[in-house]
């Protein structure tokens, strides 16, 4: 006689709807490793429902076991499949990590791009050295995707590798903007500053915002030209950025006032 376990897998082949979906949602509950495999395959289920059900299954049972049936599904060739897989290593999390890594070194340049997105969304400490590595991946979308994602989960060992990419194409070198402007700290603006001189209006542009971000007086004081730049879009972006700072401050004013 069939255990509770294998009774639900069974029901996962019912032609009714709704006893997939219970049979899903029990499955997650009762969180038994012997579901992952059919609760995988569930992914690719038409209906938004079920797939939804076997994603919420997944995350709550967790573990190896889902991680080895899930990361595969990142190479379907449908985006909801890919993007349920996404979802669940992300809620795994941590433990996710050792596998996501292996991927840095796929042969598939999306798969690549999937496992910095992924790991980027879980912020492990372990991805800032991965990813330094990956800024020079030969596909220009997964090295700007490791770019940007070390302004998240990088620090100051991030800062000079990512000033030497500075030297690669405009893509690039705007993703490389945004991460230095959040990473901050005396090399990262003076490289900023050097990129506002950058002829592409469109890396000036992530300069100039990217000074921005980092709010500190030394960074406002190298966009003060920037409010007569012959572009506009930067000229307004620098004038929005300085009226914003002296409202806050007026507004800190206020406050300090009616303590």
């Amino acid at each position: 006689m069939p255990d509770r376990i294998e009774a639900l897998i069974d029901d996962l082949s019912s032609a009714d709807e709704s006893v997939r979906r219970h049979a899903l949602e029990d499955l997650g509950d009762l969180g038994d490793a012997r579901a992952v495999a059919p609760l995988a395959e569930a992914l690719a289920e038409p209906s938004a429902a079920i797939r939804e059900a076997a994603v919420d299954a997944l995350k709550a049972i967790r573990g190896e076991a889902t991680i080895c049936a899930v990361a595969p599904k990142l190479r379907s060739p449908v985006t909801a499949v890919r993007n349920a897989a996404s979802e669940i290593l992300q809620a795994i999390g941590e433990p996710a990590v050792p596998c996501l890594l292996r991927l840095l070194e796929d042969d598939d340049k999306d798969i690549r791009k999937y496992a910095v997105d992924i790991l980027t969304q879980i912020g492990s400490p372990a991805a800032e050295a991965a990813f330094i590595r990956v800024l020079s991946d030969r596909d220009v979308n997964v090295a700007s995707a490791a770019a940007e994602a070390l302004g998240r989960v990088g620090g100051p060992d991030s800062v000079p590798s990512l000033i030497r990419l500075l030297r690669t194409n405009s893509w690039v070198q705007c993703s490389v903007a945004k991460s230095l402007g959040q990473l901050g700290g005396a090399e990262a603006l003076a490289a900023l500053r050097r990129l506002t001189q950058d002829d592409d209006p469109m890396v000036v542009f992530s300069a100039v915002d990217a000074l921005i971000h980092a709010g500190c007086d030394e960074a406002f004081d190298a966009l003060l030209p920037f409010r007569e730049h012959p572009n506009r879009l930067i000229r307004k972006r620098v004038a929005a950025a300085f009226e914003a700072r002296l409202a806050a401050s007026a507004n800190q004013a206020n406050q300090t006032t009616n303590v």
